[in-house]
């Protein structure tokens, strides 16, 4: 019998955890320098997950606040948090961060803000939050969008598994199952491999073409389905979306209008991700590239129906291409660009970095095993992307 009073969440390297958590306090304290404060505070569950690589302060997953922030100064960093909390994030979510970080817990019936204790502790008020310094949170965001090369393993095999996931369970869909079964399967089994689904979709027949963000309903399957995850592991984000089609009776196909629609969508995807590989290009320079491209393959407008994607990582986006982004694309960072032409959509995850010889490498991390591919070739750069999935019952 297991009587362990503390476990791990999901699998760490210790030894690689603790040195992305020293490397990171250093850009962070080089923030606290440049912006003239004597404590940050950390209470989005983004940021406390990106220091900590990992570290959940969510209870109520629906909220951007957790029940613990973090306070970093020029010497020290403090779980702030109560009594109900502090033991767990001590011995079991910072494991491997032993030392590293000390505790500050209130009584939960007389907690003090986090702003408060940080003051306390700074004896100074000098100090910011993340959560009520929308400038603060604009400049983290800046710093949390490089990759280490341990966020880029732990990234690897977060795509695998939500693409292995997302494509045998797009495989076992069958007529008449509700979209609402559907996602209870993907979730089942994003969960049994320490994936949390913050975003999951799953739209049946015509809903794939009216509701571009297709939360599960009643409705039963006749032919298409279109599944989406956003799946989080160690605060890392993993997007993806397949297309299936099934038929039921002999020598049926995939309809070609769908085809020619999907071909294009995955087209416009493979475009921005060649553009994708220089760095320093605006946000809004991307967008005219997606803009472009379904011009080109005659679908004009299309891009109006939904947002497009862009840099993804501690957040589903960290930043979403459009007209006014000035946000730069660079190397050791994941993007998930995701167009979408009335009837289907293309989405996956991809690392964008630099290889020995310094040139730039595009590496799709979401690869469902034994799916159908479409090759595109955008000047020098070739890229595959997944198809429709044609179930013939």
């Amino acid at each position: 019998m297991n009587d362990l009073k503390y476990m791990d969440a999901f699998e760490h390297d210790f030894a690689k955890r603790k040195a992305d958590f020293q490397r990171k306090l250093v850009a962070l304290r080089a923030v606290l320098k440049e912006q003239s404060l004597d404590a940050l505070v950390l209470s989005y569950a983004v940021n406390f997950s990106w220091l900590t690589n990992g570290a959940r302060n969510l209870i109520f997953t629906g909220s951007e606040v957790g029940v613990a922030s973090l306070y970093v100064d020029a010497t020290r960093v403090v779980v702030l948090t109560n009594n109900i909390e502090g033991h767990r994030f001590l011995n079991e979510e910072f494991r491997g961060l032993e030392g590293e970080i000390t505790s500050l817990e209130d009584q939960w019936y007389e907690e003090r803000s986090a702003v408060e204790k940080a003051k306390f502790l700074a004896k100074s008020e000098k100090v910011a939050e993340d959560a009520s310094s929308p400038a603060l949170e604009a400049r983290l965001g800046e710093v949390r969008t490089p990759l280490s090369q341990y966020e880029m393993d732990v990234f690897r095999q977060l795509g695998h598994d939500c693409g292995e996931v997302i494509g045998e369970v797009a495989r076992s869909i069958l007529p008449g199952m509700t979209e609402w079964q559907i996602a209870g399967v993907l979730t089942g089994k994003l969960q049994a491999r320490a994936i949390e689904p913050v975003v999951l979709l799953a739209a049946a027949d015509e809903r794939v073409n009216t509701s571009r963000h297709a939360l599960p309903t009643t409705k039963r399957v006749k032919n298409k389905v279109m599944l989406v995850v956003c799946g989080r592991r160690a605060g890392l984000i993993l997007n993806v979306t397949r297309m299936v089609y099934i038929t039921t009776t002999p020598n049926a196909t995939v309809p070609e209008d769908l085809l020619r629609r999907h071909e294009a969508a995955t087209y416009v995807e493979a475009a921005v991700i060649a553009r994708t590989r220089t760095a320093g290009i605006k946000g809004k320079d991307m967008f005219k590239t997606l803009q472009e491209a379904y011009a080109e393959k005659g679908y004009d407008g299309e891009w109006k129906l939904h947002h497009q994607g862009g840099c993804t990582g501690y957040q589903s986006r960290e930043w979403v291409a459009n007209p006014s982004v000035e946000r730069v694309t660079g190397t050791n960072q994941a993007y998930t660009w995701n167009p979408s032409i009335t009837g289907t959509k293309s989405e996956d995850t991809i690392l964008c970095y630099n290889d020995a010889a310094g040139k730039a490498v595009i590496e799709l991390i979401s690869v469902s095993p034994n799916w159908p591919m479409i090759k595109h070739t955008i000047g020098d750069f070739v890229f595959e992307k997944p198809a429709i999935l044609h179930i013939a019952l």
